[in-house]
């Protein structure tokens, strides 16, 4: 072999290498944690610098997104998890991070050291409300899951895609694979089943705990590449698109999640406006009216919600009349069990409106806050023995950080988003990668929406495509050339 080709698989070495010498310590750290915590950060450190070097940190990334749709959860130490063999490449991608800001610190001034002040107040309330919790390890455990999310997924592809664009969308189009390889794996176990749609929540374990996070995923996917072959221009690539985002709408139908299959709405939403192009003054009216036409409806509507009789569990039901049980809060105990933790979630953030109990501590602290007319047979009243069916917390991102967080968690998370928003739509008739910015921002859209029903960002497999794809956003909105959405 000659020394270039020897050179040229350094990269793939040190990639392999580092894996082992994570797995490895983590072994090590379940038998004598006190010495494999400081031996595994060295070794961490010393591979971070090693793929710097070698300039393998595209390999890492992409390596992690062909890996994350089959992480795993295994028992860590002090009865915590840890979703192997992702999590420990995520942590390793963080001290590739840390390293590239120590040894070049100068590249970091500018638009990248700016985006990260947007960042800031939602750290800023992860860290600032632990001292407020009544259970500090959890919080501190909950933020800096949360935080590392936020580095490895958000701030490092935000990098990485200033560099190159379409580093993105190679990373994507591996974790869709795996997304795929995952979804006949769930038509197996299905068919195993006799296709009886009890089953579905539990087809696509033990790699999806449950099919919602699967359905939010694949509608994102749909998303992204339904807007990506809108705005392609080579044919071939239009319609590899295409048929890649029939094939996550698949996907999103097979999960029979109704979250995930009205976000797909919220994306035909923006994909519209988009297309429009309409005045801010145009949009501000718009708004003004449906509010007001709403407002005024409410007593019709109502009404209708009472008159809604279809469940989200009726085996016999069809897709549409599953997404027309959402308006059943009568009789649909999924729906009255998610209002009852959506007012669980109200009534502690109006007991502690500015420090709220403590990230990551709802599923623990919203038991006393439950109404007893809402309660149900999926109401939990020990968080150590929940009911069959019950699982999730607040079933809501935003009144999750509302009750965890108070008003300044909400504020970071509304901060952001409004940034991104404001980004992909300020210049949406002159940006040179305006297309680009359209498709992120439906892309995202889809969990915008789906974030009012669920809360899914502290799942390695879902938090890189929300966070990636906010990244590949901001990214494209500081790059001033056209450049080429594509896998190659």
């Amino acid at each position: 072999m000659s020394l270039k080709a020897e050179i040229q698989r350094i990269p793939l070495i040190i990639m392999l290498s580092s894996l082992v010498i994570v797995v490895g310590s983590w072994l090590l750290m379940l038998k004598t944690p006190l010495i494999a915590l400081p031996v595994m950060m060295l070794f961490g450190f010393i591979s971070a610098w090693l793929i710097i070097r070698f300039e393998a940190v595209p390999i890492l990334m992409k390596t992690m997104a062909l890996l994350l749709p089959f992480s795993l959860e295994v028992p860590f130490i002090m009865d915590s998890m840890l979703r192997l063999p992702t999590e420990p490449l995520i942590v390793l991608s963080v001290m590739v991070l840390i390293l590239d800001f120590l040894m070049h610190p100068g590249t970091w001034k500018g638009t990248p050291g700016k985006e990260l002040l947007w960042l800031l107040p939602l750290v800023g309330a992860l860290l600032l409300t632990i001292p407020f919790s009544g259970m500090p390890f959890v919080s501190v455990k909950f933020s800096m899951v949360n935080i590392l999310y936020m580095l490895g997924f958000y701030v490092m592809i935000m990098r990485l895609s200033m560099k190159s664009a379409s580093l993105f969308p190679q990373m994507v189009f591996l974790y869709g694979l795996g997304v795929v390889l995952v979804m006949f794996w769930a038509l197996v176990q299905y068919g195993l089943w006799d296709w009886n749609p009890v089953v579905v929540r539990g087809i696509f374990q033990p790699f999806y705990k449950d099919h919602t996070i699967f359905g939010a995923s694949a509608a994102m996917l749909a998303a992204f590449w339904l807007g990506a072959a809108m705005t392609e221009e080579l044919r071939g690539w239009r319609l590899m698109a295409f048929f890649t985002a029939v094939l996550f709408l698949m996907g999103v139908l097979l999960s029979t999640s109704r979250g995930a299959f009205l976000s797909l709405l919220a994306f035909g939403s923006v994909i519209l406006i988009f297309h429009l192009k309409p005045r801010p003054l145009h949009v501000l009216a718009s708004v003004a009216l449906l509010v007001v036409l709403s407002w005024s409806l409410t007593g019709t509507v109502i009404e209708r919600f009472d008159r809604v009789e279809s469940l989200s569990y009726d085996s016999e039901a069809r897709l549409v009349e599953r997404t027309r049980s959402v308006a059943n809060v009568s009789t649909d105990v999924s729906n009255i069990e998610r209002l009852n933790r959506w007012v669980s979630a109200w009534r502690m953030f109006l007991e502690r409106p500015l420090t709220g109990f403590g990230p990551g501590t709802y599923q623990f602290e919203y038991i006393p806050y439950q109404k007893k007319e809402l309660m149900n047979r999926l109401s939990v009243t020990n968080p150590w023995s929940v009911p069959e069916g019950s699982g999730g917390t607040a079933h809501s991102e935003y009144l999750l950080a509302l009750s965890e967080m108070g008003v300044f968690g909400l504020l970071g998370w509304l901060l952001l988003m409004g940034r991104w928003i404001w980004m992909a739509t300020s210049r949406w008739r002159t940006h040179p990668q305006k297309k680009y910015l359209m498709v992120a921002l439906a892309a995202l859209s889809t969990y915008f929406f789906h974030a009012l029903v669920n809360n899914f960002l502290t799942t390695d497999k879902f938090a890189f495509l929300f966070w990636g794809m906010a990244a590949w956003l901001v990214a494209n909105y500081h790059k001033k050339d056209e450049t080429v959405l594509s896998t190659s």
